[in-house]
């Protein structure tokens, strides 16, 4: 069993805004925080392709571990992902005076059906 990633090591904590329900100009209508804390964010380089099949550099990588981490039931998504039953139009993240778009997000799986952690990719 691969052992959850240690408190110790997760020294940050980020909101996490998600914005719903866009107007008929696109625009967010409403948004929902949620405070994160014993995450871990580290600058990143990599290069990801987003949803429009564009390269682009992620900023920072963003590690929430499953038993660690909180709150235990957050939920991270991508544009028209859904949410609590609402769309998610947009989902940021506030930390260290900046704000971060989330771009990619990868379930790290410790068995066949358990997530041990998320890598969520910010720019």
């Amino acid at each position: 069993m691969i052992p959850h990633i240690p408190k110790q090591l997760l020294i940050h904590s980020a909101e996490l805004i998600t914005e719903f329900t866009s107007d008929k100009w696109g625009k967010p209508q409403e948004s929902e925080n949620v405070s994160l804390k014993h995450i871990r964010i580290e600058p990143s380089a990599k290069h990801v392709i987003n949803s429009n099949g564009e390269t682009v550099q992620l900023a920072a990588v963003l590690f929430f571990d499953c038993r660690n981490s909180s709150p235990s039931d957050v939920t991270f998504a991508l544009k028209d992902d859904t949410v609590n039953g609402r769309t998610a139009v947009l989902q940021k993240v506030s930390f260290g005076g900046r704000i971060y778009t989330v771009q990619t997000i990868e379930p790290l799986y410790a068995d066949k059906n358990r997530i041990h952690h998320y890598e969520v990719g910010l720019v």
